[in-house]
């Protein structure tokens, strides 16, 4: 069963929830005065910390727990020179299956025929790369991730290689490819 959130997403909601919740009770201190005026804030602080409380709840008992490994600062902003078109994904579709479906799977779904033997396992990425920005992916698979047995591809693939390659996940995970 794949889960179309992970857990810092829910955690992320949940800050976002609460913080309505703060400015719902401030306005409720502000009204104490007049009669009823602070009731509904405090209704409805009280409801978006219910909710962020359900969020979290779901976070830690349904969600996967997707770590994100590290990159640096500028790689978050590295955009991809190759265009988003489907010779590009049909590029990136080959260099997957011929490096990545074996740890990965066919769809990338963390499913392939070495995953089983890897620990951690390997993530499923329809539901991770979404989650992050092109250039942290094309850091990962240039560098690999420490603590994994993803490995680094920047000697092995070529640059453009690697973006077609991510063009091609993403499309994946949005359902183009």
């Amino acid at each position: 069963m794949t889960f179309p959130v992970s857990r810092q997403g829910l955690e992320q909601i949940a800050l976002v929830l609460l913080a309505g919740a703060a400015v719902f009770a401030l306005l409720a201190w502000r009204a104490r005065a007049r009669e009823g005026g602070a009731r509904r804030s405090l209704i409805s602080a009280g409801a978006l910390g219910g909710l962020a409380a359900l969020a979290l709840l779901v976070g830690y008992a349904v969600a996967p727990n997707i770590p994100t490994p590290p990159v640096p600062l500028t790689a978050r902003f590295a955009t991809n020179p190759v265009p988003d078109i489907k010779e590009s994904w049909d590029a990136g579709r080959a260099t997957y299956q011929k490096n990545c479906a074996i740890c990965h799977g066919p769809q990338a779904q963390g499913d392939g025929p070495a995953a089983f033997t890897l620990n951690p396992r390997p993530f499923n990425l329809q539901i991770h790369v979404p989650l992050h920005a092109p250039g942290e992916t094309f850091y990962w698979i240039s560098d690999g991730v420490a603590g994994t047995a993803m490995p680094a591809w920047k000697d092995t693939l070529s640059e453009p290689e690697r973006w077609q390659l991510v063009r091609f996940l993403y499309a994946l995970a949005s359902g183009r490819a």
